[in-house]
């Protein structure tokens, strides 16, 4: 067996046919046809059934599909890995966020990363939980770091490192009418006289919320969104009161909760995050991906300077 007939099996398999798996990598269809013939023969099964007079994997076929793909990953990988070792002048690195942690770290460690890296090329996208899972285990992501309540202590396949907590506030507009019974923390019947926003919760902790929710006709959140930068928005021009983390150091510019003023609610002042950098476990992390990992430490230790250098 040899990795090009790999290669050879996964074009069968994207292009749909002989002919244009041929085109794609480069080969005539009678040479492309003996490299799965050969790699059959190799493996003692038959990977391809051709009495349809359309492509067809068996059984086999599917199983021996799913790893070459794989192993073609990996190999991608160890190109990638090589190029990187030259100081991470030239490689890729994609990264996920949760909602809360790309506002108060992605942007901050993106920009960090990019003014040390100048010539990485970098992706960062801001998903669920449970979607940025699925995009690690595709390998589609290098990590992510999000809040991980919602993920089974021993979740097959995943390795997490814990973050430090960060607290977790509800915030308002300057002059906001709630800011008028300060200094007493504000009860959860009076917030709820108002628009409260925040993204998705851990389910733990939506319940612990529904549960602490003094009225009937809704829960304490009547709008739901994933986009800090819009949660920000309603705060400042519907009077919204929204739930944010606080960003690791108070004075980062641009931060999503910049001119809006933390509103402390009676049973609510100790909320804190709950995040983790996770990566697959079986899987080396990249000279980036490492670098990466250092630098979201970095910014999260007392002292780390989220607002860039």
């Amino acid at each position: 067996m040899q990795l090009r007939q790999f290669q050879h099996l996964v074009a069968l398999a994207d292009q749909g046919s002989f002919g244009r798996a041929a085109q794609a990598v480069h080969l005539s269809q009678p040479a492309l046809s003996r490299s799965i013939e050969s790699l059959e023969e190799s493996l003692q099964a038959r990977l391809v059934d051709r009495a349809y007079g359309s492509v067809r994997f068996t059984q086999a076929g599917e199983l021996v599909l799913a790893r070459a793909r794989e192993l073609l990953a990996d190999a991608q990988q160890i190109a990638r890995d090589v190029l990187q070792l030259e100081g991470l002048a030239i490689g890729s690195l994609a990264v996920g966020f949760g909602p809360f942690a790309a506002g108060t770290l992605g942007r901050a460690a993106l920009s960090l990363m990019t003014q040390r890296h100048p010539q990485l090329q970098m992706r960062m996208e801001v998903a669920d939980t449970a979607t940025l899972c699925e995009r690690l285990h595709r390998r589609e992501l290098d990590l992510f770091v999000a809040d991980t309540r919602d993920l089974t202590k021993q979740q097959p396949g995943l390795k997490l490192a814990r973050l430090p907590n960060l607290p977790v506030s509800f915030f308002v507009r300057p002059k906001h009418p709630l800011l008028k019974l300060r200094p007493q923390p504000v009860r959860l019947e009076k917030l709820m006289d108002h628009p409260v926003a925040g993204p998705r919760l851990p389910a733990e902790v939506a319940l612990q919320f529904d549960r602490l929710a003094p009225r009937g006709d809704r829960g304490v959140f009547n709008v739901t969104c994933d986009d800090t930068g819009t949660l920000r928005h309603l705060a400042l021009t519907a009077g919204a009161v929204i739930l944010a983390p606080v960003a690791p150091v108070p004075s980062h510019p641009g931060h999503d909760t910049d001119t809006l003023v933390p509103l402390p609610v009676a049973g609510l002042e100790r909320m804190q995050t709950h995040y983790s950098l996770v990566t697959l476990a079986a899987r080396t992390p990249s000279p980036a991906a490492a670098a990466y990992t250092r630098l979201v430490t970095e910014l999260m230790s007392p002292g780390g300077q989220a607002g860039g250098r």
